[in-house]
This record gives structure tokens, sequence and C-alpha cells, in this order.
């Protein structure tokens, strides 16, 4: 699940496929977030010009890469890392 934000807003709960969507008709800079393989909230930064995605501070400003970013979430939504101190902590109360 990713968290997108833009200037139209906050969404979230987005699948890849509604990611995509979303982005098809946009035009501009905005953040995705989603939760990594090891559970970590992960930020990507994106510039989408003429409905096209490119990784914005990454050397060259490549396209996005879908298959990669989908092999790169673990599916969750993305929790802030004092959410996951939280519950770590009461894990190891109980």
């Amino acid at each position: 699940m990713f968290e997108i934000w833009d200037e139209h807003g906050h969404a979230t709960g987005l699948t890849l496929q509604a990611l995509k969507k979303r982005m098809e008709g946009y035009q501009g800079d905005l953040m995705v977030r989603y939760s990594n393989k090891l559970g970590l909230p992960t930020t990507l930064f994106v510039t989408v010009k003429l409905g096209i995605p490119y990784q914005r501070f990454k050397a060259g400003s490549p396209r996005l890469d879908w298959e990669w970013l989908a092999g790169a979430t673990n599916g969750a939504m993305p929790r802030t890392i004092r959410e996951q101190r939280f519950e770590m902590a009461l894990a190891a109360i109980h």
C-alpha cells in the first residue's frame, strides 16, 4: 500500500495500480511513502512530466521502475518510526 502527497492533498491506501493511475494525468512533483521489505517507512520523491514519473534525487533522474517499486514494498501501510518503536516496546513488556 502507498501514500501519496501532492499539491492536491494526501491520499492513503493506494495499490500499485491506483498509484500508477493517479500519476498518469499528473504533472509536477509528489512524494510517495510505503513500507519497505523490512517494514520501515520509506519515502520516494517523484517528478511527473507528461505522465511519466521520474525519480528525483537519484543520479540522472531516471524513470520510475515500477517492477522495482513493486518488489521494494512489503504491502503494508507505511508506519512512522515512532509507531514502530511503540509497538516494539509493547511487545517487550508482554
